[in-house]
């Protein structure tokens, strides 16, 4: 039996439905009818979410949804409530959360705003969290060190939001060839954790090839103290850092060519390198890139006389960008191909400068679609722009000191103007626009 979501938490005594299967939120009130001892005979659950966990007035009570008999429950989130996020209740968080110990057949976890200072009992064992797959901890404002993930045998998908206390990843790893640290992980994602310092407990460190082996996905967001990652993991794919300490970035690999298809470095204060030339040869994969907000950046690294003579040259399906500037740093420069450039974000830029302007003609014959975004004082537009022969899409917004597009090329298909100065709508309006004949050639225009 499977009922809606919305409608679960309006049923009293919903425990009497023992053959119920999914029930994604059991909002918990001290009430009868609606207390977690209802779930104690809804041994048929295989996916369970309960809500307002801060209504469990002590591990006993917590004990009798007895979910160490749900022998089929594959599923399960714990959540505290947002207004329980200020709590200073540590000890009954812990105490609740140790007596929620699931069956070991649980593959996907997630705990959102627990107050314990401490992992669940439970959690610090590997045999009873072995089959899990999927980890997601969020908004554990107290929570400090992290139970061993990284001995999960079968562990794909971690992420970790908003705990702004822990300080390593992994506190147990032993540095040897037997042990590789997260074997199965695929997917990282770690936000907002302020404290974190390392990946590794202090004293240890990893060894090549141990850390992170299948790893395909990495986010780092807002872990201002975090050292930079030893080495790229081998199979690393995408990879999108935001509001980081570092001053440059590690392309270190043991893998030949690096895998890498998307690379994204945004909101980097101190950032003054990222070495894509150094690596251009091994970097063949890359098609998908943002570099944005990085006023300190001055390189993206420097070709090597080998590499120019063999003719590597950086070919991107995307590019996101904020400072028209870095075009002009290799291997950017003298890309060989660019379907899709977004520029956006940028308050200071009046106008393209002329090595800027010649740059476009790099690219005219595979640039498809430009995006202009949020530019407050841009005036004009690269004249260059007539010369993309590939050019199908322009799409201009929020750029409200733009008052005259230059002449554009007979391949456009696609022009939208959005929230621009309003003199750009009467002149190429088509209610008698007196430069409307300069953009009459393009199939599809709107001005929003």
């Amino acid at each position: 039996m499977k009922l809606p979501k919305n409608c679960i938490s309006s049923i009293c005594e919903i425990g009497k439905l023992k053959s119920l299967q999914e029930l994604h939120k059991f909002k918990l009130k001290d009430v009868s009818g609606y207390r977690i001892g209802e779930l104690k005979n809804m041994n048929d659950l295989y996916k369970l979410g309960i809500n307002r966990l801060e209504n469990v007035k002590d591990g006993e009570e917590a004990r009798n949804a007895q979910l160490c008999e749900k022998r089929r429950l594959t599923d399960l989130t714990l959540r505290w409530s947002r207004s329980h996020i200020d709590s200073t209740n540590n000890d009954l968080d812990e105490n609740v959360l140790n007596n929620l110990q699931p069956q070991k057949c649980l593959t996907n976890l997630s705990i959102k705003r627990y107050v314990g200072a401490r992992s669940a009992i439970w959690m610090n064992n590997v045999n009873p969290i072995i089959n899990l797959e999927k980890i997601e901890l969020s908004d554990c404002s107290e929570w400090e060190t992290l139970p061993s993930f990284g001995q999960l045998p079968f562990l794909k998908s971690l992420r970790l939001l908003r705990m702004p206390k822990v300080k390593w990843l992994e506190s147990k790893f032993n540095g040897n060839d037997k042990y590789r640290a997260f074997p199965l992980l695929e997917k990282l994602y770690i936000w907002g954790l302020e404290a974190l310092e390392d990946w590794f407990e202090a004293g240890v460190a990893a060894e090549d090839g141990c850390l992170f082996p299948c790893l395909i996905e990495l986010v780092l967001r807002n872990c201002s103290k975090l050292k930079e990652f030893p080495s790229l993991p081998p199979k690393l794919k995408s990879l999108c850092i935001e509001k980081m300490g570092w001053k440059t970035l590690n392309f270190c690999s043991n893998s030949n060519p690096i895998p890498l298809e998307d690379l994204d470095v945004v909101d980097f204060p101190n950032i003054t390198s990222i070495p894509l030339a150094d690596e251009i040869a091994r970097l063949a994969a890359l098609r998908y890139s943002r570099i944005k907000n990085c006023p300190n950046l001055i390189s993206l690294g420097r070709y090597r006389e080998v590499e120019t003579t063999n003719n590597c040259q950086l070919m991107l399906n995307v590019l996101a960008i904020s400072d028209p500037s870095v075009l002009l740093m290799e291997p950017l420069r003298s890309i060989a191909s660019l379907k899709v450039l977004k520029i956006k974000d940028n308050d200071e830029v009046v106008s393209f400068p002329n090595e800027v302007e010649q740059w476009f003609l790099t690219v005219r014959s595979s640039l498809s679609e430009l995006i202009i975004l949020r530019f407050e004082s841009l005036q004009s537009l690269p004249s260059t722009i007539e010369s993309l022969s590939s050019l199908q899409r322009l799409y201009i917004s929020d750029v409200r000191m733009l008052r005259e597009l230059p002449n554009l090329p007979p391949s456009l298909e696609r022009l939208d103007i959005d929230e621009c100065h309003p003199e750009l709508k009467e002149r190429y309006g088509e209610d008698g626009g007196s430069d409307r004949h300069k953009i009459a050639h393009i199939p599809n225009i709107k001005f929003f």
